[in-house]
C-alpha cells in the first residue's frame, strides 16, 4: 500500500502512470447516432480510436488529487488528453509496424520506475529484482480483499502495469527512429570544414528598427492572413476565446488585519467575550483543553498540536525566539500562512537518533502483512519470546535470524534495520514503540506488538540528535471584514451593470477610469488553459461558462470565489477550430511580418543601382563595418545571421553582393577572404551528431504523428448535451 502513497507524492509522475476507479455511467447498446447525440462513454477518437470516459477521467481523477489544487483542473484536463492521445498514437504505430511487446519489456519499464526504488523490491546487492515487482503484481491479482481502499490499490497498480506497456512500446518504436538515424563521411567532412572555416567580410547593414523609426510601415490584418496562410501548419488552433475580466479583492484589509491582532493579544489578559469569561492564556494549566474550547467558540481557529516538533519544523519567526524561551513563556504574536499567532512554550526535550534492528513475527489476521507460514496471535507471540530470547543470549545472530524469520518483505534486504528518532509521535497503536525507543539500552531485544504483529526489536546503535519543542498554538484566522467583503460585492454589482452592452475597449477604459486593473487574455481553449494572474477557484467556472454554447460575443457575467472576491467576465471573441486569427497572434509575430516588409522595400532601394559599400552607408545614413563568421555560427557582431552566412562563402571574393533581407536588418557584404582552418575531430563530431540525432528525433516525430493524425474532442459536445 506504500507505492498508493508514492504515487500521490510523486510530482512530475507521468501522466500515464494514473488511475483511479469511478462510476461510470453504463449506457452500452445505445445506438446515440441515431438520436442525434454522442455517445456519452467516448470524449474522443484518435485516428477513430475511442477515448473512453472511464480511462480519461481515472486519470484525472488521480492528477488532481496529486496536485491537490495547485492548478485548476481545467488545465490537468488539457494534460491529461495530451496523455492519452500520445498514448494512442504510440501503440497504434507500434502495432502496425509488427513490433511486438513482451512482458519482459513491461517489467524492465517498471523497474525503471522510481515508485519500486525501496528495498521491498531490492535483493540483497541493491538492485531492484523485476521477480519481486511481478510477486507483488501477483498478490494483488490472487486477494480476497475487497475493501474500498484496496481496491482503489489494485485498480491504480493494474493501470500501471498498463502504462509501463505504453512506455515500453514508446521506447521501441521511437527509439528505432533515433538510433536509425546516420550520418556519412562526406556530411562529416563538410561539416567539420563549415566549423574551422571563417570567412572575412566587410558589409554594410540597413536596421530595421532605426529605418522604422524615419519610414514607418504598417502591419495590417490582411499582412498577417498572408503570414499565416504561408505558415499554416504554426498555426492551427482549436476553438478559442478572448474574455476581459476585473478581480474584485475581498481579501483582508492592513484594517482587518490590525483588528485580527488586536482581538489575539486581547486573550493575553483575561476578557470577556459575548458575555462570557475568557481566561488569560498565560495562566492556563490545560493548554489542548483551553484551545480546543476556543476553537469550538470560534474565538481561536487552529487545533491544539500535541507532538513534539523540531526547530526546523516550527514557523520561522519564532525558531530563534524558542532557543531562548522558558516554559510557559509567550511569543510576540507572529504571522503565518494567513494567521496571526501566540505560542507558548510547554515542554521540550533531547532526542535520540536510534538504529534499531527489527523482526517481524505476524499472524493470520493481522493488518497489511500476513506471514510465510501459517500460525495464530499466540503462536506468533511465543515464536517473539523465543527469538528475543535468543537474541539476548547472541545478539550477533539478528541478521541470520531476520533472514530466516522475519515476515517482512524489506528484511532480506536490510537485515531489519531501520533509522528512527525518538523526536517521532507514535500513532496510538505504536505507543509502546515510541517508549522503547527512548527508553531501552542497546542490545537488549524486546517483543513489543503492533498492527501487522509481534515485533522482536533491539537497538544496536543511540546516538543524541537534537533538542524539540511542544507549543501550544493560539492562532486567528485573518479574514476580511464584512466591510471589505460588502465593498468588493458593491464594486463588482455596479461595474458590470456600467459595461453592459460596451465593446472591449470600453471596457478596459472604464475599468482603468475607475481605478481597477482589467485584464485580457487571448487563445482561451476550453480544456487546457488557466486564467493568467488569477489562479482562484473559479478560473474553470469561468472558462466552461465561456464556452457554453448559448455563450454570445459581449455576454458579461460575475462570479464570487471561495474567499468572496468577486470576478467580472466579458467574453470579447469567439473563434472556432482552424487557423489562428490575426488579432490572437499579432503579438507574436508582428515584428517579424514587419520585418518582412521593411526587408523588401530596402532591398527594392539597395538593388536599384550599383551601389558600393560606401555609398549605401551614406545613403542610408549607417557606417561600414567588418566581421569574421563561420558558416557553422553565422553570428555577425552578436546577431544571428544564416542567410549572411551562406552569402559569405558562396561570393566570389571581392564581388558586392545584392541586399540580403536577414533577421534584424538588410545586408550587403563583400567577402574579403575566406580561411581554412584546422579541422578538428571528426570522430568526436560523429559520435556528438549520432548522440543530438537519438535525442531529438523521438519527440520531433511524435510532434510529427499529433500533426498528421485525425484526432476529433467530443467533450465540448457532450457537456453541452447534458446542460440541454
Amino acid at each position: 500500500m506504500a507505492i498508493l502513497g508514492q504515487i500521490r507524492k510523486r510530482n512530475g509522475l507521468l501522466i500515464g502512470f494514473v488511475a483511479v476507479a469511478l462510476l461510470l455511467f453504463l449506457l452500452g447498446g445505445i445506438d446515440w447516432s441515431r438520436i442525434g447525440k454522442k455517445d456519452p462513454n467516448v470524449l474522443g477518437k484518435v485516428n477513430k480510436e475511442a477515448i473512453s470516459r472511464q480511462e480519461y477521467y481515472s486519470q484525472l481523477s488521480l492528477l488532481s488529487s496529486q496536485y491537490q489544487g495547485q492548478y485548476p483542473e481545467n488545465l490537468l484536463e488539457g494534460q491529461v488528453w495530451n496523455s492519452l492521445i500520445e498514448q494512442k498514437l504510440i501503440e497504434q504505430k507500434f502495432n502496425a509496424s509488427g513490433l511486438i511487446l513482451t512482458d519482459k519489456m513491461i517489467w524492465n519499464m517498471a523497474k525503471s520506475s522510481p515508485l519500486f526504488n525501496n528495498p521491498q523490491f531490492k535483493d540483497k546487492s541493491g538492485n531492484i529484482n523485476t521477480k519481486l515487482i511481478q510477486d507483488e503484481f501477483q498478490k494483488m491479482e490472487e486477494s480476497q480483499n475487497a475493501s474500498p481502499q484496496y481496491r482503489e490499490y489494485f485498480q491504480t497498480m493494474m493501470t500501471l502495469k498498463k502504462n509501463f506497456g505504453y512506455q515500453a512500446m514508446g521506447k521501441q518504436y521511437l527509439g528505432t527512429y533515433g538510433s536509425g538515424m546516420l550520418t556519412n563521411n562526406k556530411e562529416i567532412e563538410l561539416l567539420a570544414q563549415n566549423q574551422s572555416n571563417i570567412a572575412d567580410i566587410e558589409y554594410v547593414k540597413i536596421d530595421y528598427n532605426t529605418y522604422q523609426k524615419s519610414n514607418p510601415v504598417k502591419v495590417t490584418d490582411e499582412d498577417l492572413k498572408a503570414y499565416i496562410e504561408k505558415h499554416k501548419s504554426l498555426f492551427k488552433i482549436d476553438e478559442n476565446r478572448t474574455l476581459d475580466f476585473v478581480y474584485f479583492s475581498a481579501k483582508p484589509t492592513p484594517s482587518d488585519e490590525n483588528n485580527t491582532l488586536h482581538s489575539l493579544n486581547a486573550l493575553l489578559s483575561q476578557s470577556i467575550i459575548e458575555g462570557d469569561t475568557i481566561q488569560a492564556f498565560g495562566s492556563v494549566k490545560n493548554d489542548s483543553l483551553y484551545i480546543s474550547e476556543l476553537n469550538t467558540a470560534q474565538i481561536a481557529d487552529k487545533p491544539f498540536i500535541s507532538q513534539y516538533r523540531s526547530e526546523k519544523q516550527l514557523p520561522q519567526n519564532i525558531q530563534n525566539w524558542v532557543k531562548n524561551a522558558s516554559i510557559g513563556q509567550i511569543s510576540n504574536a507572529y504571522k503565518d500562512n494567513g494567521y496571526y499567532v501566540l505560542s507558548k512554550l510547554i515542554a521540550k526535550k533531547n532526542t535520540d537518533s536510534v538504529t534499531a534492528k527489527n523482526i517481524l513475527i505476524s499472524y493470520t489476521g493481522a493488518q497489511q502483512i500476513q506471514p510465510k507460514t501459517a500460525r495464530n496471535k499466540d503462536q506468533a507471540k511465543k515464536q517473539a519470546d523465543e527469538l528475543a530470547a535468543k537474541l539476548n543470549a547472541n545478539p550477533s545472530d539478528f541478521a541470520k535470524l531476520a533472514s530466516q524469520y522475519s515476515d517482512d518483505p524489506t528484511a532480506s534486504s536490510n537485515n531489519g534495520e531501520m533509522k528512527l528518532t525518538t523526536a517521532q509521535d507514535f500513532p496510538a497503536p505504536y505507543k509502546k514503540l515510541q517508549r522503547f525507543l527512548e527508553t531501552s539500552p542497546t542490545n537488549k531485544a524486546e517483543v513489543i506488538e503492533t498492527p501487522q504483529g509481534y515485533l522482536v526489536l533491539m537497538i544496536s546503535q543511540r546516538k543524541p540528535d537534537e533538542i524539540v519543542y511542544k507549543l501550544a498554538d493560539l492562532a486567528k484566522e485573518i479574514k476580511p471584514s464584512e466591510e471589505t467583503i460588502e465593498t468588493a460585492r458593491k464594486q463588482s454589482t455596479n461595474f458590470i451593470q456600467s459595461i453592459q452592452g460596451k465593446s472591449s475597449r470600453e471596457f478596459i477604459d472604464f475599468a482603468k477610469k475607475s481605478n481597477y486593473k482589467p485584464q485580457q487574455q487571448r487563445g482561451i481553449v476550453r480544456f487546457g488553459s488557466m486564467l493568467n494572474g488569477l489562479h482562484t477557484d473559479k478560473d474553470s467556472d469561468i472558462i466552461a461558462w465561456a464556452f457554453d454554447s448559448k455563450r454570445k460575443l459581449g455576454d458579461t457575467e460575475v462570479f464570487t470565489t471561495g474567499d468572496q472576491s468577486y470576478i467580472v467576465a466579458r467574453v470579447s471573441s469567439l473563434f472556432s477550430k482552424g487557423l489562428a486569427d490575426p488579432s490572437l497572434v499579432r503579438d507574436e509575430i508582428e515584428t517579424e511580418v514587419r520585418n518582412e516588409k521593411l526587408g523588401k522595400i530596402i532591398a527594392e532601394k539597395v538593388n536599384s543601382g550599383n551601389k558600393s559599400l560606401d555609398n549605401l552607408a551614406t545613403e542610408f545614413k549607417t557606417t561600414k563595418s567588418n566581421a569574421s563568421i563561420s558558416f557553422d555560427n553565422p553570428s555577425v557582431n552578436g546577431e544571428f545571421e544564416p542567410k549572411v552566412g551562406g552569402a559569405a562563402f558562396g561570393l566570389k571574393q571581392g564581388v558586392t553582393s545584392k541586399a540580403i533581407e536577414g533577421k534584424s536588418g538588410v545586408y550587403v557584404i563583400v567577402t574579403k577572404s575566406i580561411t581554412k582552418g584546422q579541422v578538428g575531430d571528426k570522430k568526436q563530431l560523429k559520435t556528438s551528431l549520432m548522440s543530438q540525432y537519438a535525442q531529438q528525433m523521438p519527440s520531433l516525430l511524435l510532434r510529427s504523428l499529433v500533426q498528421e493524425s485525425d484526432i476529433t474532442d467530443y467533450r465540448g459536445i457532450l457537456l453541452n448535451q447534458q446542460q440541454k
